[in-house]
Parts: C-alpha cells; structure tokens; sequence
C-alpha cells in the first residue's frame, strides 16, 4: 500500500510540475480523437520491428498513468516514446548492451 501512495505522490508532483512550467492554455482549439491501440500501432509501424516490445511496453506505462495527469503531459511523453523510437542512436546503443537476447541488427 505504501508503494502505492508513493507512486501517486510522484504522479501528483509531477503533474504539479508540469503545470507549472506549462499552465494550460486559455485558447485550445480541440483536436482529433484517437484510441490508445490506434497510438500503439502507429508507434509500432514507425518503429523499426524489433523495437517492438519495448513501444508497447512503453504505451502502457504512459496509459495506465494517464488518467491523472494534464492532457499535454500526456501528449509531451508520448512524444517521447515517438522520438526515442525513431531515433537512430538509441537503436544502436540497445544493440550495444549486453543482455537477453542477441543483438539487434
């Protein structure tokens, strides 16, 4: 239970955080709606394939903490997983740690 709290304690001053730096805008004209598997399989087409895992993984997480958090937080970390997705560097630095599996390609 004591973890739990935590956990929320941390969502709640990140999101305090967040706000801070980023107070919500007074003009936010809406935007399209989509579904959290609609984000999964866009992010799993732009990734290269054996990234695969770690994208889903990485949409949960941002989904199950979602409910919480500002809108455009939500938003900013998923712009994060596209950007860690996508880039090169961060691919070949999996590649280059030793653990499960081979290495990628």
């Amino acid at each position: 239970m004591a973890l739990v709290v935590q956990k929320a304690r941390q969502i709640r001053d990140a999101s305090d955080a967040f706000i801070r730096d980023w107070p919500t805008l007074e003009v936010r004209p809406p935007m399209p709606a989509f579904a959290w598997p609609e984000l999964e399989r866009q992010l799993l087409d732009l990734a290269p394939k054996e990234l695969g895992p770690i994208v889903r993984d990485l949409v949960s997480a941002v989904r199950k903490e979602a409910l919480p958090k500002p809108p455009e937080m939500v938003l900013r970390e998923i712009l994060v997983i596209a950007a860690t997705v996508l880039d090169e560097d961060f691919r070949l630095s999996l590649a280059q740690t030793p653990g499960e599996g081979s290495p990628m390609p």
